[in-house]
């Protein structure tokens, strides 16, 4: 079964569009790595919080796509656009019949 990631942080003021530009050039990657099941980006309305919806085949495959990004330096350059490190969170699914 898979995993529900919710990602959630505060961008800097005045770094949005900078962030979305950074976003749309790494999700292709994102897309690829072993794991991967979908993404949902959503900004809160006239707000500078953004809310990562993502679905991965495991925790694992998940925490080693966020090593990869820190291990490359992307987290790194993510946390330049925020103003404090996003708060993450995994929910399993469930089926009500």
């Amino acid at each position: 079964m898979s995993v529900i990631v919710v990602l959630e942080a505060d961008i800097l003021v005045g770094k949005k569009q900078s962030l979305l530009a950074l976003l749309r050039k790494l999700l292709p990657e994102t897309k690829r790595y072993k794991g991967f099941v979908r993404i949902s980006i959503h900004i809160e309305h006239d707000k500078d919080h953004i809310l990562f919806y993502q679905e991965w085949a495991s925790i694992a495959d998940y925490e080693s796509y966020l090593q990869w990004r820190v291990d490359t330096g992307v987290m790194r350059t993510l946390a330049e656009n925020l103003r404090a490190p996003p708060h993450i969170r995994y929910f399993d699914s469930e089926t009500l019949e």
